[in-house]
């Protein structure tokens, strides 16, 4: 008598399977946000580096004035929104490879947790710079 219990075929291979499985889940989603989150930060980087070096005599009321122009506003903020990403970003894509498991989701909270405190704290101070040149017009 046959008492074994004949198992299903199954038709999808092993890599069909595993897809969506493990660390690799969203990695075109990851690498394609680090690259336009360069590609932005790049003009923007070299835009800012210029505009430091026409300030660096200015004293502070002249820059005060010139981050309350809502153009400068708006490229500052852009800037340090894309930059803190791009960062996080970076930390985590070491953490994928470096860090165990466990230390691992620790790791990616504290860098998520620490690139959302400098951010916010970033825009608040550029709010703060717009907000102050308009009062002061």
């Amino acid at each position: 008598m046959n008492t074994s219990v004949e198992r299903p075929t199954i038709l999808r291979s092993y890599l069909g399977r595993m897809r969506g499985l493990g660390t690799g889940h969203n990695i075109f989603e990851h690498w394609w946000t680090e690259r336009i989150t360069a590609a932005g930060s790049a003009p923007l980087s070299i835009w800012f580096i210029i505009q430091m070096l026409r300030l660096s005599d200015a004293d502070h009321k002249d820059v005060v004035k010139w981050a309350g122009k809502p153009t400068n506003t708006i490229l500052l903020l852009t800037l340090v929104l894309l930059t803190f990403r791009h960062m996080q970003l970076g930390l985590e894509v070491i953490t994928s490879d470096y860090a165990r498991e466990r230390k691992r989701l620790a790791l990616n909270y504290c860098i998520k947790g620490g690139a959302l405190f400098l951010g916010i704290l970033s825009v608040i101070s550029i709010l703060k710079l717009f907000f102050t040149a308009s009062a002061s017009k």
